[in-house]
């Protein structure tokens, strides 16, 4: 209480003097309302919390977590493998179709897939494309180039008549007979 409402009670100046100081120290360690109210609440929200997770926490007692973490690392290790080996076939059936192979598996069949190694350019290392042609050319398309033509050379004759000169040389081949 305040000094003056201890006057209005009847108290002399001095002892209300005395008996407000002593409610100030008194209530030193008190919060107000609002605060307490404040406060009453977060530690409801805080019970209820912990009591969820609780509930929570009981649906994995018994679960290894160890073995949780070994799974982990195996279907990790796992998936990196299946992505290179999978890296590692196309970049095959890439080279195979561009050195122009006519059957891409049979040529697979033929190559040790296990020496064969995808480098961080995209290149393939143990990889013998060239040393497959030579032994089994079968497997590729080749490119052959043919002549074309008779292999006759024009402005070589002896008249030098040109197409006239080509013509009659051509009926008489032919066995036709010109005027």
């Amino acid at each position: 209480m305040k000094k003056e409402d201890l006057i209005k009670l009847g108290l002399d100046e001095e002892t209300a003097k005395k008996v407000a100081a002593a409610s100030e120290e008194e209530l030193k360690g008190y919060v107000d309302k609002e605060t307490h109210t404040t406060k009453l609440t977060e530690l409801q929200t805080a019970n209820t919390t912990i009591t969820t997770l609780q509930g929570a926490i009981k649906k994995f007692d018994g679960v290894d977590v160890e073995q949780l973490k070994k799974d982990a690392s195996d279907w990790e290790t796992k998936y990196n493998t299946d992505v290179a080996n999978i890296k590692r076939d196309s970049a095959i059936d890439m080279a195979i179709m561009q050195a122009k192979g006519r059957n891409p598996k049979a040529i697979k069949a033929l190559l040790n897939s296990d020496k064969i190694k995808l480098k961080e350019d995209g290149t393939l290392e143990g990889f013998d494309l060239e040393g497959l042609k030579n032994s089994d050319g079968y497997l590729f398309d080749t490119e052959e180039t043919q002549t074309i033509g008779t292999g006759f050379e024009s402005g070589g004759g002896t008249g030098g008549g040109g197409v006239a000169e080509i013509n009659a040389q051509i009926a008489q081949a032919m066995g036709v007979i010109t005027k």
